[in-house]
């Protein structure tokens, strides 16, 4: 795949992912707040109980700030291609890191194309070449095989298995 490709496939998923933890939190939020009026118009209710689940609503209110919004802005930005998009992929990286194990693996990939092809991929703004990791191999052909050929030929082929030692005595 290009870095292009690349790219792309990690803006996807960022805005899938992001999509997710949106959706999920804004479901969780409004149940908490449900609870909070439910329990605010019953008059046995124990006092702190309704403060409680406000809290409940309010902590995954932020969670849900936190945790949806980040990857839907490097979405967003890794699909328009903004020269912010690499420090926002980082940023959704490192918070997706944190939902196990989906979240951690788009947090490998997302780092594993920002610390190689993306690096050059935002620096040079439209960058078009892969890494020429091939480049660094040597040639099957620059192998000498006759060499190695004679090699094996002369070293012997019997197998002689050590032999146990003797604990009779």
């Amino acid at each position: 795949m290009t870095p292009q490709d690349h790219n792309k496939v990690i803006g996807i998923m960022h805005l899938i992912w992001g999509g997710f933890n949106a959706l999920t939190m804004l479901i969780l939020v409004p149940f908490f707040l449900a609870f909070v009026g439910i329990i605010g118009s019953d008059p046995h209710a124990p006092p702190g109980l309704g403060l409680l689940f406000g809290a409940f609503g309010l902590f995954f209110l932020a969670l849900a700030v936190l945790l949806g919004i980040p990857p839907l802005v490097a979405g967003y930005a890794m699909l328009k291609r903004k020269s912010w998009a690499r420090v926002a992929g980082i940023v959704s990286a490192c918070l997706t890191a944190l939902s196990f194990p989906f979240g951690t693996a788009l947090c490998v990939y997302t780092f594993w194309f920002m610390f190689t092809d993306g690096e050059r991929f935002y620096r040079a703004g439209d960058y078009t070449q892969p890494s020429d990791w091939r480049g660094s191999l040597p040639s099957a052909n620059a192998y000498d095989w006759d060499a190695r050929r004679t090699a094996d030929e002369k070293r012997s082929r019997d197998y002689v298995p050590p032999q146990p030692p003797d604990w009779r005595g």
